[in-house]
């Protein structure tokens, strides 16, 4: 039988990758208890394949963010961790998106946000409460 572990919301742990999906990565933890690091909880930046950054058997420190102690089932995030506990935080968006971008001509904004600017400072300046 498992020994009885009391996970709280925001308590940081480890868990052992078990199973790598297109959509998450699944973990094991002390006591019985699975979780799920959806593969929006990794990075803020765009991440494009789970494979490229974990394997089975990985120990991976994440944050809990949500419990259920009924069916012993933790979803768990990695972004949300403090930055010196956050081996991830590095992620690089995906080539994709930066070339993407790179082929957006933002120069008429860049002309247009200083006018932008002061006519919203402007609004905000005669706005009446």
């Amino acid at each position: 039988m498992f020994k009885s572990i009391n996970f709280k919301e925001g308590d940081i742990t480890e868990g052992i990758v078990t199973s790598i999906k297109k959509y998450g990565v699944f973990l094991s933890f002390e006591g019985g208890y699975i979780g799920l690091l959806h593969i929006s909880e990794i990075s803020t930046n765009f991440v494009n394949n789970i494979s490229n950054f974990f394997k089975i058997g990985d120990l991976v420190t994440v944050l809990i963010k949500e419990i259920d102690k009924t069916s012993k089932f933790l979803k768990v995030s990695i972004k949300d961790l403090p930055d010196e506990l956050n081996e991830y935080k590095e992620i690089l968006p995906s080539k994709k998106v930066t070339s993407y971008l790179k082929e957006i001509d933002f120069s008429k904004l860049e002309k247009a946000l200083p006018k932008m600017v002061e006519e919203e400072i402007e609004r905000e300046n005669n706005y009446e409460l």
